[in-house]
């Protein structure tokens, strides 16, 4: 094993064993973010038991402080292994839009297209490049002074009003787009951009994804480049580089925006459920599903014995006070201290209605909090 590789992976497994020490269940904010976390695994891929969510999701927060890691590492890009088709990852005539995803060491991506001189065109979202912008921008510098690096490297803000037409303009400029197709939280759908997005199956579910992808891809002849990053058991990252999808020339943009969105995400999702723990996008992505509509339920009359509705609802805490979270919704509910030492004992009431009052008893049934 050469020295370099032995050393990293010596700092990773140091890193591996200072996390496994921390009481992660005393951090603030941890159990409403575990929740959010489990209730998108489960709306997604519910094969995976609920038993195992808090496993995964410790996992994912190892893995978040590997990526940090590998971004102040300027060996980590050196040392990534490289598989399909390879060719894609090295310099050649004409753009292309690369697109991948908050899976494993994602931000190695960047690093290894510059270190092979590559020109690239950084998109991401407006807080991402707050908090991680000038970290990406300084490891890139170091790389270029550390190996005489002459090639392009800019970072465009996806929020930004111009954002579109810059990175159209350096796609015809012969420079490379690197862009998350599977989002951010602060690129996630507001009310009035419903023509900006689109509905692709992910899982048991669909999300809305953005269509700009697609549409840069049709007007400059780019062809997208999907790109999947994970990281082995033995610490090893990977960059996978899947098939081109190359646009039609004179075809439909609709149509080929939806095909290749579509394609992106059938892509994925092998990976997905092969490195679960290994995808950020467990904490965000309720920000881009597609709302379920409501199923019409006949009324039968409430049951004499209900029980609490572990299945849609979880309790937890939001500084100190007590939360009723609908893992279906996303909604979190602030209920009293007695409401949640009923839920919590349901089992042992005789009548919840004659406890709580036929009014709240009914918004409990109707909200499916009880059944």
């Amino acid at each position: 094993m050469p020295s370099s590789l032995r050393l990293y992976k010596q700092e990773l497994t140091r890193c591996r064993d200072h996390f496994r020490q921390l009481n992660l269940q005393k951090e603030r904010g941890y159990l409403m973010k575990l929740t959010t976390f489990s209730a998108n695994v489960e709306n997604i891929m519910p094969s995976i038991p609920r038993s195992e969510h808090e496993t995964l999701f410790q996992e994912l927060l190892l893995q978040q402080i590997f990526t940090n890691f590998d971004q102040k590492c300027l060996t980590a890009g050196d040392l990534v292994k490289t598989r399909g088709a390879q060719e894609y990852l090295a310099k050649q005539d004409g753009p292309r839009i690369y697109c991948t995803y908050h899976l494993g060491s994602y931000r190695l991506l960047t690093s290894v297209l510059f270190r092979r001189g590559v020109d690239c065109i950084l998109l991401v979202g407006n807080n991402m490049n707050r908090t991680q912008g000038d970290d990406m921008t300084e490891h890139i510098e170091a790389l270029r002074e550390k190996h005489g690096l002459t090639n392009v490297f800019r970072v465009v803000e996806a929020g930004h009003p111009s954002a579109g037409l810059t990175v159209l303009r350096e796609l015809k400029a012969g420079r490379s787009l690197i862009v998350f197709v599977d989002g951010s939280p602060e690129t996630a759908p507001e009310p009035g951009e419903e023509d900006k997005f689109l509905s692709v199956p992910l899982g048991s579910r669909s999300v809305l994804t953005r269509k700009g992808v697609g549409y840069l891809s049709h007007a400059t002849g780019a062809p997208i480049i999907p790109v999947v990053s994970y990281r082995q058991p033995d610490l090893t990252n990977v960059l996978h580089c899947l098939d081109p999808i190359r646009p039609i020339r004179n075809s439909d943009r609709d149509m080929y925006c939806r095909e290749a969105m579509t394609q992106l995400y059938k892509a994925f999702w092998p990976y997905l459920k092969r490195y679960p723990a290994q995808w950020e996008g467990w904490t965000f992505i309720h920000l881009f599903l597609e709302p379920e509509l409501a199923k019409n339920t006949r009324f039968n009359g409430w049951p004499s014995r209900p029980t609490f509705n572990q299945d849609r609802y979880s309790l937890c805490d939001l500084e100190q006070a007590p939360i009723l979270f609908d893992r279906r919704l996303y909604q979190t509910y602030e209920i009293t201290e007695d409401l949640r030492d009923l839920l919590l004992n349901i089992n042992s009431v005789d009548s919840v209605e004659g406890l709580v009052g036929k009014e709240m008893f009914g918004e409990l049934m109707e909200m499916e909090v009880l059944r």
